[in-house]
């Protein structure tokens, strides 16, 4: 369910590009300072676009420098990381540590259950920092685990488990862009769990794995999940977002949706 929220590479500028590499950069330099090598091994694509959109929205002050890493140690290379970087790195250790533990449970992943032992002496310092998010993050995982045993076949429900969780960790703050950020979430977080769903389908039949959709085989999908992206784009469009707003658009108007597109074509 996580990773899936993408840049389409093919539409962003040269500028673009160096931005979010940049803030890609600066949260990998967090999660390691912070979290060690299975930090840094635990980065996504997700929690960057976290950190960029809280980021651009509360005009966050930016501390810039430059390092090599293993994946680039030849040249040095810009980063950027901002309050937004530091709390986007915690929300991504304790996902990673839930992630690590369903692959576990799911495919009997030894390598995943080494890493979800490594994640877990970090969690109780990001539960003190981070009560409410965590909380709804484990709830609703909880919750979704309970309707996969059920073989719970309204995707609906799942769904908005999901969103539910994804709602509060945009929600970074109690202030006048909570409500927004929950919305968006909600519906973004619907939105990436029916399109995990549907990219997996046939792999989930296949392995005898759930999905929520094995009862709508036959469907069309796009309607739905351009109805939840709407959703999701009309609660942003309504953020005083400004700072690295068309990388932003990139994001959701088209880098969501590059899997999607290129697991049609392939099944094409």
């Amino acid at each position: 369910m996580f990773g899936g929220i993408l840049t389409n590479s093919a539409e962003r500028s040269s500028e673009e590009r160096e931005r979010y590499q940049r803030f890609y950069c600066g949260l990998c330099r967090k999660l390691k300072a912070d979290y060690g090598a299975i930090g840094m091994a635990s980065l996504t694509y997700d929690m960057t676009f976290v950190a960029i959109l809280l980021s651009s929205l509360y005009e966050l002050e930016e501390e810039e420098d430059r390092c090599r890493c293993a994946m680039r140690p030849v040249r040095s290379h810009p980063y950027v990381i901002t309050a937004a970087t530091e709390y986007s790195a915690d929300m991504n250790m304790i996902l990673a540590y839930y992630q690590y533990g369903d692959d576990w449970q799911d495919d009997g992943n030894a390598r995943a259950r080494r890493k979800a032992e490594q994640v877990e002496p970090y969690l109780p310092a990001i539960r003190q920092k981070h009560p409410r998010q965590c909380a709804a993050i484990e709830d609703c995982l909880a919750e979704l685990g309970e309707m996969e045993r059920a073989n719970e076949l309204n995707p609906d429900l799942p769904a908005n488990c999901f969103g539910k969780l994804m709602g509060e960790l945009l929600a970074w703050r109690a202030d006048e862009y909570a409500g927004t950020l929950r919305s968006m979430g909600a519906a973004l977080g619907r939105f990436v769990y029916l399109l995990d769903a549907v990219n997996d389908l046939k792999a989930d039949i296949r392995k005898q794995r759930y999905n929520p959709l094995v009862s709508q085989l036959a469907g069309d999908y796009t309607p739905m999940l351009t109805l939840m992206m709407a959703e999701c784009t009309a609660e942003f469009e309504t953020l005083p977002v400004n700072k690295d707003r068309h990388l932003l658009e990139n994001i959701l108007y088209s880098g969501v949706w590059q899997s999607y597109r290129t697991k049609r074509k392939g099944d094409e």
